[in-house]
Order: structure tokens, then C-alpha cells, then sequence
């Protein structure tokens, strides 16, 4: 792991090897969450009411309400919960499913969500095309929908993945679907 000035990790996010440690459970219930890449600990992270916890693996699905270009965080709402360094999201039961809207559609597939710090926007690319392939990763300036998320731990970089469809819209909002949600 490279540490540069005052501790923070460089911008490519590569996750702290240490362990994370002890933390307090997260509350019961549905909440507004921030999750954002935390540089000076090197672990992702989310924030709800104020309270931190750090993880090292995501996996499970909640609604994504937008993104904070100026800070580089994804805001869900659903519940979540901890369990060792595992943060698993859950969607909330009684919410409705994302409306379909026009764009660019693109097809269910393994969709990389990452912040690029440079130009304060977000990248949506399909992990199952080809690196050079046109259309394979499109710069958007929002996420929304039902993101069904996943980050594995042994992704060392800090990347969450949609396992789903979007659509790009005309503004440049991907819009996130599950695919084991009905949109009718």
C-alpha cells in the first residue's frame, strides 16, 4: 500500500490491507446513506445520520437517489447492515421500481460505477466488453434507479458494480435497473 502526503492514498483508491476492526452495528430500519471512497483510511465507506462505517465488500441492491459530483459520493436509500467487513444493502420493500425513461439503452450486462476525481463526473462501463470497445464506457453526470451492487473484496481498487441494465438519458443520467424487478 503507497501512502502519500498526510496519509492520503493515491488517487487510483487501492483498499487498505489492515484489518477494519470492530464496529458498532448499523440501526435497524430504512435510511438515507452516503457512500463515498474514503481516502485517508483507504476503505469505502458510508455515512447515515452522521455515523461512519468502513467496508471492504458490498453486495445487495437499494435505490440510488443521486450522485455528488463535487464530492464524489453515490446517496442510497435502503437499509443496510454490517457483518464483519461485508456492508450488505438491502431495498427498501415498499418502493417502487424506477420508471423506464428514454436514452441510450444498454443491455443487462456488469456495469462498473466509479467516480473520476479529475472531471468530477462518473463512469458507467460495461465490464464484458471489450477495454477499447465503442460505447463500452460512457461518462455520466447522475446515477439513479434500482442499483443491485456488488464489490467484491478481492477488487482491491475502489470499484461497486450494477449487475443490471441502465439507460443513459439526453441530460447524461444513467438510470439503473434490476433485472429481478418487473417494469411494466
Amino acid at each position: 500500500m503507497v501512502l502519500i502526503n498526510a496519509g492520503v492514498y493515491e488517487d487510483a483508491q487501492y483498499q487498505n490491507d489492515a484489518p477494519i476492526g470492530p464496529q458498532p452495528a448499523i440501526p435497524g430500519g430504512v435510511h438515507d446513506i452516503e457512500l463515498s471512497w474514503d481516502r485517508s483510511r483507504g476503505y469505502m465507506r458510508i455515512i447515515i445520520e452522521g455515523q461512519k462505517w468502513w467496508f471492504k465488500e458490498l453486495i445487495g441492491k437499494a435505490i440510488v437517489t443521486h450522485a455528488d459530483n463535487a464530492k464524489g459520493r453515490l446517496h442510497f436509500y435502503g437499509m443496510a447492515r454490517i457483518d464483519g467487513e461485508t456492508l450488505t444493502m438491502y431495498r427498501p420493500p415498499d418502493a417502487p421500481v424506477h420508471p423506464i425513461v428514454e436514452g441510450l439503452e444498454r443491455p443487462v450486462s456488469l456495469y462498473r460505477t466509479c467516480y473520476r476525481r479529475s472531471d468530477r463526473k462518473w463512469r458507467a462501463r460495461d465490464e464484458r466488453m471489450d477495454w477499447e470497445a465503442e460505447g463500452a464506457m460512457v461518462a455520466v453526470n447522475d446515477v439513479v434507479g434500482d442499483f443491485a451492487v456488488e464489490w467484491r473484496v478481492n477488487d482491491r481498487v475502489a470499484h461497486i458494480f450494477h449487475q443490471g441494465s441502465q439507460i443513459i438519458d439526453e441530460a447524461g443520467v444513467a438510470h439503473l435497473y434490476d433485472p429481478e424487478l418487473s417494469y411494466g
